[in-house]
């Protein structure tokens, strides 16, 4: 099953909230990592980036976790 949505970066003004499509898999654990690291990029979060990025590599590369884990960073928006 595939899947399609945009990150947010969460405390960002709305309009200037920068966004990664992600489309993929819903298993596909990588993906998501890499669009949630690009959003933080985009929004110059460097602190964040590597707290996510530390939180990811303890909690494991289970999707389900790594969905729980970037929301505490991130705003998910489901495209349809």
């Amino acid at each position: 099953m595939f899947i399609h949505f945009v990150i947010f970066v969460m405390g960002a003004i709305m309009s200037d909230k920068p966004k990664c499509a992600f489309y993929g898999e819903t298993n596909d654990v990588h993906a998501l990592i890499s669009c949630v690291i690009r959003a933080l990029d985009k929004a110059d979060m460097n602190k964040e980036k590597l707290e996510y990025i530390r939180k990811i590599n303890h909690e494991g590369n289970m999707f389900d976790s790594a969905i729980k884990t970037s929301s505490d960073y991130v705003e998910f928006v489901e495209i349809e």
